[in-house]
């Protein structure tokens, strides 16, 4: 009796689906469980602060709906101002003021993000009296993480 390679590879898929069949028939009449989520462990940059991404960019995404600049405007008044070429531009929360920080050199330069005027500047080795700082046009809530403290540094 010989038996054609064609009906052996038909009778071979048949038997694989079957089993697949099956897995899914045995599946189907298992209860319903539900799997409690994992906490992800939080990534730390070595400030001994925990980052969370999730909540950066949901503060983020709140702080473009309130800017009335474009981060291109916020970094073309700034290269005026400096007089350099900026190698990055964020916008931040900045103790309840919104505005764009932007880098150049070892300076970075704070641009209102209403409108679009420099705010101050900040160098890398000086802490400047922040006291004394002007505010942005367009202010917000400073930002905390439950541990009492505002969270300054939120983005």
């Amino acid at each position: 009796m010989n038996i054609s390679p064609k009906y052996l590879a038909i009778a071979a898929v048949g038997i694989l689906g079957l089993a697949g069949f099956g897995r899914l028939a045995y599946a189907q009449g298992q209860p319903n469980t539900i799997v409690a989520p994992q906490k992800i462990a939080e990534a730390s940059d070595g400030d001994g602060e925990t980052n969370d991404d999730a909540q950066d960019k949901q503060e983020s995404a709140k702080l473009q709906t309130l800017a009335k600049i474009t981060p291109q405007q916020a970094q073309q008044f700034a290269e005026a101002n400096q007089g350099g070429k900026a190698s990055n531009v964020k916008l931040e929360n900045e103790d309840g003021n919104v505005v764009y920080a932007v880098a150049i050199g070892q300076k970075e330069v704070k641009v209102d993000a209403g409108n679009g005027r420099v705010l101050y500047t900040d160098s890398a080795n000086s802490e400047g009296n922040e006291a004394k700082r002007p505010s942005s046009s367009i202010q917000v809530a400073e930002v905390s993480d439950g541990d009492g403290e505002t969270n300054d540094d939120a983005k």
